[in-house]
């Protein structure tokens, strides 16, 4: 633990002591500053003001973070926050809570379990300014907590203080010794540094934007409920640096990274694919995918059953209770506890893999469930975030076969320098996949193809929050382009140039993109009485007096009537073909494309947003490398159904909204766009 704020050092006092006459009491909180000439001071808060403290000694305070002094600022019993920061398990769990983290509360007369439905900073005043952070909590467990017996749960705000444990502990090793050594350093070089063993600010999940959704459906609420109550809650919770027990082998699941000791001592590692009853067997067993080919497995198939799909000698069945968390990626995440077996498939899938049976669709629910979490995706490794947010996919890949593939472009550069990812996706496309141009652009009279667009335009002060629609109209009015064929997947590039210099703060990605107007071949209609157009004009499109955001296609009467103006007249206006031969009143057809996802960058690291589902709310954010143990990255995929709401927001009330009140994901999204992915439900069942 441990954190600056600028040139601010917090710490909580841990043991009484007298200054000036004045006493410091145990619990209050403080920080230190550094003046212009190096000297070390500090000041503490009491009834809301500072003071300032003439010597403070090493042993009476210990050092905190931003996040930690606004969690211990709500706890007003001094010593509840002393002991809170000495049982350091539970103080470093509660500061990394995150929104839909399971905890248990010490009520007034009761303990029970909740779920963390929302993090807000409350206003209480205090000297230091800093805001104090409350949680908001609903029961899980079937009933009202307060009101015994009622079904209608409410939401109950609490503090730090009120919670007595939390399911995502995980916790380091101690460096107090370090940490006051390197906040009493006279060398001014470490004084912008944080203490060793500290967490960074800027890592902090509040900081990360890493807040999850505070809308948990009914169905989940209920399954969350089922497997944790107050009698299971203290059982299943990890704690840290126990070994595990042969127990730990029920919070395994589908999708579990797991090592597995062979008969002859070697340890094998692979990835659970099913978990069930086999025929002929009476307890739980596991199907597991190994990461190496191995003599005498299978490809999936045990008996003469197959329970999953995988190449030849890669699959491996044995009891579950011999399975252990892969040590590599352990880490003291809360999982479900699989309660109820599989049982074995009744049919024979044939080699070929075809299923002669009509298979319904999973429910957007349930692949929520399937997709997010920890180690989920596909692991970073080497700079390959430009590949891993480019081919998002759900399970999880490892890093070696993420090597495996950069080794296949061709090109050493791919295997360990930063790439971005348009120079990806045109090598995988075009000279390992062999695949078709995705996109087919007139200039002219030349046709070019590609895979990507860049947007190229001329900078416009007057643009505060361009939509990635306008861009695209501009950007082709300004280079006379079409496309002369509706595309089936249109990968688009903002206007940005490398990793740092970018032509607008903030871009909204339209969630429909209407991209008949630029079609080389279609009927269009005027812009004015909506007749069938045959002129266009770039410089209408700048007309502050006319409508704006919409390409300016006009008939032959009001393109006449438009440029008679006396500030028109200069218009270079543009004729284009048109069928002469369609009624004006006839159907003028429209081509929209759908947004699927966003690729962000901020300085050099790539993540992504993925559209997963048809509701408005369906958006997964993943994160290749959203944290690493050891030498090992470990990617996670979050639910942000907030982007939905975001993305639907008008551009005038989104234009003029702080870039500090906004959700930490929306930040990202809106701020740091570098591609933005379309797709043509339609095209895409012929291409």
């Amino acid at each position: 633990m441990g954190g600056i704020e600028k040139d601010r050092h917090y710490f909580v006092v841990m043991k009484e002591f007298t200054d000036n006459k004045k006493k410091i009491q145990k619990g209050l909180l403080g920080y230190f500053t550094r003046s212009e000439n190096g000297e070390l001071s500090a000041v503490v808060d009491l009834n809301k003001k500072t003071i300032k403290l003439a010597k403070v000694k090493p042993e009476d305070v210990q050092t905190i973070s931003k996040d930690e002094a606004e969690l211990l600022l709500e706890i007003q019993d001094m010593s509840h926050r002393c002991a809170l920061v000495q049982n350091e398990n539970l103080f470093k769990s509660i500061s990394v809570l995150q929104i839909n983290d399971i905890v248990q509360v010490k009520g007034a007369k009761e303990t029970w379990i909740g779920i963390v439905k929302n993090i807000t900073n409350s206003k209480r005043d205090n000297g230091l300014k800093l805001n104090g952070t409350l949680f908001q909590v609903e029961s899980v467990e079937g009933e009202d907590h307060k009101t015994k017996g009622r079904k209608n749960v409410k939401h109950t705000l609490i503090n730090a203080g009120d919670i007595t444990c939390a399911s995502n502990t995980k916790v380091g090793p101690s460096h107090s010794d370090d940490k006051e050594n390197k906040l009493y350093s006279d060398d001014a070089e470490n004084w912008n540094k944080p203490p060793v063993g500290s967490q960074s600010p800027s890592l902090s999940p509040r900081n990360m934007g890493r807040e999850k959704s505070d809308e948990v459906s009914t169905s989940a609420h209920l399954k969350i409920s089922k497997h944790y109550s107050s009698k299971t809650f203290n059982s299943t919770l990890s704690i840290p640096g126990q070994k595990l027990a042969e127990s730990d082998s029920s919070a395994l699941e589908v999708e579990s990274m797991v090592e597995v000791k062979l008969p002859n001592n070697a340890i094998v590692y692979g990835v659970i694919r099913w978990i069930g009853i086999p025929e002929g067997h009476d307890s739980l067993w596991a199907g597991i995918e190994l990461d190496y080919e191995l003599n005498n497995a299978s490809d999936g198939t045990f008996g003469k059953n197959r329970y999953f799909c995988c190449e030849q000698n890669k699959a491996t069945f044995i009891p579950l209770r011999n399975c252990k968390p892969d040590a590599r990626f352990s880490s003291n995440i809360l999982k479900e506890v699989v309660n109820s077996p599989i049982p074995a498939p009744v049919k024979t899938i044939q080699d070929n893999l075809a299923i002669q049976e009509n298979v319904a669709p999973v429910q957007e629910e349930e692949a929520l469930q399937l997709m997010k979490g920890r180690m989920k995706g596909i692991q970073g490794h080497h700079n390959s975030c430009y590949l891993d947010s480019t081919i998002f996919r759900t399970g999880v890949v490892n890093a070696d076969k993420v090597t495996k593939l950069r080794k296949l472009l061709g090109c050493d550069t791919f295997i360990s320098a930063e790439k971005d990812p348009e120079e990806f996706i045109n090598v995988l496309l075009h000279e390992e996949l062999a695949a078709d141009p995705l996109l087919k652009i007139r200039s002219g009279q030349k046709i070019q193809e590609s895979y990507c667009y860049q947007i190229i335009l001329e900078r416009d002060e007057k643009l505060t929050l361009p939509t990635v629609q306008l861009l695209l109209e501009r950007s082709f009015l300004s280079c006379d382009l079409k496309f002369e064929e509706i595309p089936s997947c249109l990968l688009i590039q903002m206007p940005r140039f490398g990793k740092d210099f970018k032509m607008f703060p903030k871009i909204m990605p339209s969630l429909e993109l209407d991209i008949t107007d630029l079609l080389s071949n279609t009927l269009r209609q005027c812009f004015i009485c909506g007749e069938v157009a045959e002129y266009e004009c770039a410089q209408c499109l700048l007309d502050p007096t006319l409508h704006p955001g919409a390409i300016k296609q006009y008939c032959f009467t009001c393109n006449r009537q438009v440029h008679f103006h006396n500030e028109r007249k200069d218009h270079q206006f543009r004729k284009f073909p048109y069928p002469r031969d369609i009624s004006a009143r006839s159907h003028f057809p429209r081509h929209r494309m759908e947004l699927f996802a966003v690729l962000c960058i901020e300085t050099s690291h790539y993540v992504s947003f993925v559209k997963y589902g048809p509701s408005k709310h369906s958006w997964l954010f993943f994160d290749s490398m959203a944290d690493r143990i050891g030498d090992e990255n470990i990617p996670e995929i979050m639910d942000c159904p907030q982007i939905g709401d975001y993305l639907l927001m008008s551009e005038d009330k989104l234009a003029y909204t702080d870039l500090k009140q906004l959700d930490g994901f929306a930040k990202r999204l809106f701020c740091d766009a570098y591609m933005c992915m379309y797709q043509s439900p339609r095209m895409c069942l012929y291409k």
